[in-house]
C-alpha cells in the first residue's frame, strides 16, 4: 500500500472526514514525513511545502490541521484516539498539537507495517 492511501485510510479510521481541508493537509504531511521529508519546524519547512501544493499560506494550512484534529477528538472515538495518542495529549487543550500527531501518526502506521496488520503488498 503507498503512503498516500495509508495515510488517508489511518485518518479515516481514527474518524477524521474528509470533507475538511486539514484532513489533505494532513495526509501530506504524513507521506512526507514517512517518505523522510524534513517537515519541522511546521511553520517554516511542512506548512510551506503543503501550502504551495494547495496555493495556501502557512497559517491557512496550521489552522487547517488544528480545526481537523479538534473535529476529530469530538466526533472520533475517544477510546482508539487515546489508545493511539494518549502519551501526546496536552493536559491544557485535551489532544495533541499538530506535529506531535503527525509524528505519533507515522509512527503507529509504520508499527502496524512492521507487524504486517496492512497487508500492504497484496
Amino acid at each position: 500500500m503507498d503512503d498516500r492511501r495509508a495515510a488517508v485510510e489511518y485518518l479515516l479510521s481514527l474518524g477524521f472526514k474528509p470533507g475538511n481541508s486539514g484532513f489533505y493537509y494532513l495526509a501530506d504531511l504524513m507521506v512526507m514525513r514517512l517518505g523522510g521529508e524534513k517537515i519541522s519546524p511546521l511553520s517554516t519547512c511542512g506548512y510551506a511545502k503543503v501550502g504551495e501544493k494547495y496555493n495556501k499560506s502557512a497559517a491557512t494550512v496550521d489552522k487547517s490541521i488544528q480545526n481537523a484534529i479538534s473535529g476529530a477528538w469530538t466526533r472520533g472515538d475517544i477510546d482508539t484516539l487515546y489508545l493511539q495518542f494518549g502519551n501526546t495529549v496536552s493536559s491544557d487543550r485535551g489532544k495533541p498539537g499538530n506535529l506531535q500527531f503527525v509524528f505519533q501518526a507515522c509512527e503507529n502506521l509504520r508499527c502496524s507495517r512492521m507487524s504486517g496488520s496492512g497487508n500492504e503488498n497484496k
